[in-house]
């Protein structure tokens, strides 16, 4: 069974804010670099584009438990923890120093058309993300 995705980035001083860490904008595009990066695991991009359906972020839940600073290295796990009918709920965690989890996040995602609709998730969609395991 496929576990969930770890993608490593590294934290130069150019992603963080004048505080010096990395802040909510920017953990937010990282957690999306890393969810394509397990995307593209199952799809490419182009496949995606030409299924002409789309997943549009619904609603976003991040908990930050520790600061991340340059040099840091951070591991963004990344797994699904459901599918609905029309949508589907991913989980994030950054961990950081030591194996702290600097922010914990879930995206729930909904599944529309090309007219914008709300559509059923495509049951080919249901597998693209490895399932969540938690490591504690």
């Amino acid at each position: 069974m496929p576990t969930t995705h770890d993608f490593v980035v590294h934290i130069f001083p150019s992603d963080c804010d004048s505080v010096g860490h990395v802040n909510h904008a920017q953990m937010l595009r990282l957690l999306e670099r890393a969810r394509w990066a397990a995307l593209e695991k199952a799809m490419s991009y182009e496949e995606y584009e030409k299924s002409k359906l789309w997943a549009v972020v619904r609603k976003v839940e991040a908990l930050y438990n520790a600061q991340t600073f340059p040099g840091d290295d951070l591991t963004i796990r990344t797994g699904l923890l459901s599918v609905g009918n029309t949508s589907f709920v991913v989980r994030q965690q950054a961990l950081g120093r030591n194996g702290a989890v600097a922010c914990d996040a879930t995206i729930v995602y909904v599944t529309v058309s090309q007219e914008g609709k709300p559509i059923p998730v495509p049951d080919a969609w249901k597998n693209l993300f490895a399932p969540w395991i938690d490591t504690k």
